[in-house]
């Protein structure tokens, strides 16, 4: 046990105690320290030295440290490694009792509470989500809330299903929920011990809001949204000691407003991440040329909440069609937009108290633009874009105020002081005005000390330790005079101080500090003045992001060829000449091949698509399932026509990697899709299915195939079912709702060309030779299985014939062998004689050995 441990180390033992699940980030001075297992932690995962305190004791404590002025990359390792960390300033108020600096955290930073822009994305949000499950019912509550912006949002669901198909459309960087067996694994989760009672929900949203109860926030009889919004808002300013003003509303959604997509769907579509993780050659990268960051981020929110509205919809593609009419006014409303800083981030910084003068300056900037887009926008051309202008507040006194008050371009940080411009304070004027003629002072005292003492290379120097000095050479130093005072003796010079140049000092630093403090006192002022129109800024600020994105969607359409689609209530989808929208990005001008696919009436469910490997059926199956998401995004889409029957939700089954860790097979996985599928598929949603019961036999896969396809015609479900089976092409003549089409290839002159084009039937054969030898195959190799398949293929096959009534069908595959085991059966062995009996097990030995 450790003994006499210093006042400091007290200090850092208490709050380290309040703060046992982070790393404590101790300020001391220059640097943050941090002790004992904080220590070993940091050093590890940072790569910092490992050295110790105390070191001559009988217990060194261990310790590292950062620079104050780089944490913030430190701090970025630690959350991506899922560590938390608080943050422990020493205060302006100076020492304690016991002679301490006061110290106490002024925030708590992981994963869901990142502010610094250095720590987030600029083109995504970074959600905090809590989550309240009541033990008694299915209900579920959700809440989340962006603390760099303000954004804060609420719903509930009535099935775990639906929890998950949330918190995957969401995609929160943390989770606060008391029992976290709900949670699925891949998620950083705070777990909670004891969960809010609804009295207290109530008085944490109503004091914050500044309510009398919780009617206004859409909250009434919602028992587990209410519980989780408090629970998350609670948990924000238990961490953030920054004021949250820029939390300005709660949204409730109803999340039946929205297409599902699912994890497996966004991962499969590549919406935002490529298969090989990348960011690049996804929908999002090729749809995402806005010109702002919030515009970006709701570009992201758009495409992860698709609307279901036929209304909503129309709005959004009647604005991308008005401004595409419109290209002068485009181009010029693109570059007004591309003047614009993130002014959301920068309100929540302001509200927060972080905000840099900089940052004002650029708000500043910003609403000058919004008068300009205004006059852009004609409220004659779109409902929405009407509606959008009429929420633009220019905030013209705002404006003026900021631009009255500051430099136009002063210094990041508010200590290094030529922030306030000039006649806002008198008395800060004076002080600028001292400290300018101080050079001026100084080079004149210098002139008359050369003069009084004959030294010619006398000078007035200064530093942080001795101040202001005067310096003369070892050789002329016996020409000082008697009131110089001696101050320190270098090699080759003495240096002393006169009572008038330390009477100057004192009044220039005097002043210095004083144009510090009278600056951060205005600054302050300047910054409280404007989180009064923190409400005022957000409106108009949402405008803006909501017009850059249109505005993005009308220069994509342009620029891409992407035609309005129609949106209707029914199950019909016809596109004509679609175009897979990343896909036709990465290839030469001209060289995608577009494709058409038309599901009409209440009847049409399935088409079925065989053709080989690498022939484009995955492609053309992901291209329709993107077009329906970013019709109703809001977006035109790459066709020549299309028209979308409002889809609920996107299912893909394509492909399956080993979940191995997870304990899960390829079979399984791809099973557990398949059920996914089957049980919550509704004749709205639209299935893309590339090869069912490839993970076992082929009489099983074969068998589960055929069942999966009826059971979804059965269920009227608009499904793209892509497979090498090539029996199941039958099922077209016993359903008529089934469709037969194939990815075309020409052989012409023995050689094999994958056309890439779609057309109605089946084709017979998947040329997996022919693509193992493209894949570099050895030749030898090759050319067995060329050998190997011509033997497979004298075996006849036939389709199953499924009878409804009875549990008994013919076999499903027939073999050469099936005529000699028919024989065999009505073989009479009581009347057969034994030299008829040898004739007849010679033949059938014959025919089995020589079976042509």
């Amino acid at each position: 046990m450790m003994t006499n441990i210093t006042p400091m180390m007290q200090q850092y033992r208490t709050i380290k105690e309040q703060h046992k699940d982070a790393i404590l980030f101790y300020r001391m001075g220059d640097f943050y320290e941090m002790f004992h297992e904080d220590a070993r932690e940091a050093s590890r995962i940072l790569g910092i030295a490992l050295t110790t305190r105390d070191k001559n004791k009988d217990n060194p404590v261990p310790m590292c440290g950062v620079p104050y002025h780089s944490a913030s990359a430190y701090i970025s390792r630690l959350i991506r490694m899922g560590m938390k960390v608080a943050i422990c300033e020493q205060s302006q108020s100076g020492a304690s009792e016991r002679g301490l600096v006061h110290r106490e955290v002024v925030q708590v930073i992981t994963p869901g509470l990142l502010t610094d822009d250095r720590h987030l994305l600029n083109d995504r949000a970074n959600y905090l989500m809590a989550v309240s499950k009541n033990p008694r019912q299915e209900m579920i509550g959700v809440a989340f809330i962006d603390i760099s912006t303000g954004d804060f949002r609420a719903t509930e669901v009535a099935s775990s299903l639906d929890f998950i198909n949330e918190l995957h459309r969401v995609c929160p960087s943390e989770i606060i929920v008391t029992d976290t067996r709900i949670i699925p694994e891949g998620f950083f989760v705070t777990p909670v011990s004891v969960p809010l009672e609804t009295e207290r929900a109530v008085e944490i949203l109503s004091e914050h809001f500044g309510t009398v109860g919780i009617d206004g926030l859409g909250l009434k009889d919602r028992d587990e949204a209410l519980t989780a919004s408090a629970m998350v808002l609670d948990y924000v300013r238990q961490t953030q000691k920054a004021a949250l003003a820029h939390i300005t509303a709660l949204r409730f959604y109803n999340p039946g407003r929205f297409m599902i997509l699912g994890s497996t769907t966004t991962r499969n579509l590549e919406l935002f991440d490529a298969i090989t993780g990348e960011k690049k050659n996804t929908l999002f990268s090729v749809l995402n040329h806005t010109c702002t960051s919030m515009g970006a981020r709701k570009l992201a929110d758009w495409m992860c909440f698709p609307h279901m509205d036929i209304d909503g919809i129309s709005r959004r593609h009647d604005a991308v069609e008005a401004l595409c009419a419109r290209k002068d006014l485009l181009s010029g409303l693109r570059v007004l937009l591309g003047g614009i800083p993130d002014m959301e981030r920068i309100i929540g910084r302001i509200c927060a108290g972080s905000a840099s003068p900089r940052d004002i300056v650029a708000l500043g900037g910003g609403l000058e633009q919004v008068p300009r887009i205004q006059e852009m926008i004609d409220p004659a051309s779109s409902g929405l874009l009407a509606e959008l202008r009429e929420r633009l507040d220019d905030l013209d006194e705002v404006r003026s105020r900021i631009f009255r008050t500051l430099v136009p371009d002063p210094p990041n940080k508010l200590s290094d002081t030529g922030v306030i411009a000039s006649g806002v304070d008198e008395e800060l004027d004076d002080l600028r005005l001292l400290r300018r003629d101080s050079k001026q002072y100084l080079a004149s005292l210098e002139t008359r000390e050369r003069q009084a003492t004959g030294i010619n290379t006398l000078k007035i120097g200064f530093n942080k330790v001795f101040g202001y000095y005067i310096e003369v050479s070892k050789a002329t130093a016996e020409k000082a005079p008697q009131h110089y005072i001696r101050k320190q003796t270098l090699t080759n010079a003495e240096r002393y101080i006169t009572p008038e140049l330390k009477e100057y000092e004192a009044k220039l630093l005097g002043a210095q500090d004083a144009i510090t403090q009278i600056e951060m006192r205005i600054f302050a002022e300047l910054r409280e003045y404007l989180v009064g129109f923190t409400v005022e800024l957000k409106r108009t600020v949402d405008a803006i992001s909501s017009i850059d994105v249109l505005a993005n969607f009308a220069q994509v359409a342009l620029e891409y060829g992407y035609a309005r689609p129609e949106i209707t209530l029914d199950r019909t989808m016809e596109i004509i000449s679609g175009r897979h929208p990343v896909v036709e990005r990465v290839l030469k001008s001209g060289e995608f091949v577009p494709n058409s696919c038309s599901f009409k009436g209440e009847r049409d469910t399935i088409h079925i698509i065989t053709g080989p490997n690498m022939a484009g059926k995955s492609t053309f199956m992901r291209q329709v399932a993107l077009i329906s998401l970013m019709a109703q995004m809001g977006s035109f889409v790459p066709a020549r026509e299309a028209t979308i029957g409002i889809v609920d939700r996107i299912f893909t089954r394509i492909g399956a990697l080993d979940n191995l860790s997870a304990g899960q097979s390829t079979f399984l996985v791809e099973m557990s899709e398949t059920a996914d599928i089957l049980n919550n598929a509704t004749p709205h949603s639209l299935v893309i299915l590339d090869e069912i019961g490839r993970g076992t036999s082929t009489y099983d896969g074969m068998s589960l195939a055929w069942a999966v396809a009826e059971y979804l015609d059965k269920q009227c479900i608009r499904t793209f079912f892509a497979t090498h089976y090539h029996e199941l092409a039958d099922l077209a003549r016993r359903h008529q709702g089934i469709k037969n089409y194939h990815m075309a290839v020409d052989e012409t002159g023995g050689e094999v060309v994958f056309l890439r084009a779609l057309k109605r039937g089946a084709i017979g054969r998947s040329y997996g030779i022919h693509v193992a030898r493209l894949a570099g195959i050895p030749e030898e190799v090759v050319e067995k299985a060329r050998i190997l398949l011509a033997g497979i293929g004298k075996k006849s096959r036939t389709v199953p014939v499924v009878h409804e009534q009875g549990p008994v069908q013919q076999s499903l595959f027939e073999d050469e062998y099936s005529q000699i085991i028919e024989e065999l059966l009505h073989i009479d062995v009581e009347r057969l004689r034994p030299i008829d009996a040898i004739s007849i097990l010679q033949s059938l030995k014959d025919r089995v050995l020589n079976p042509d």
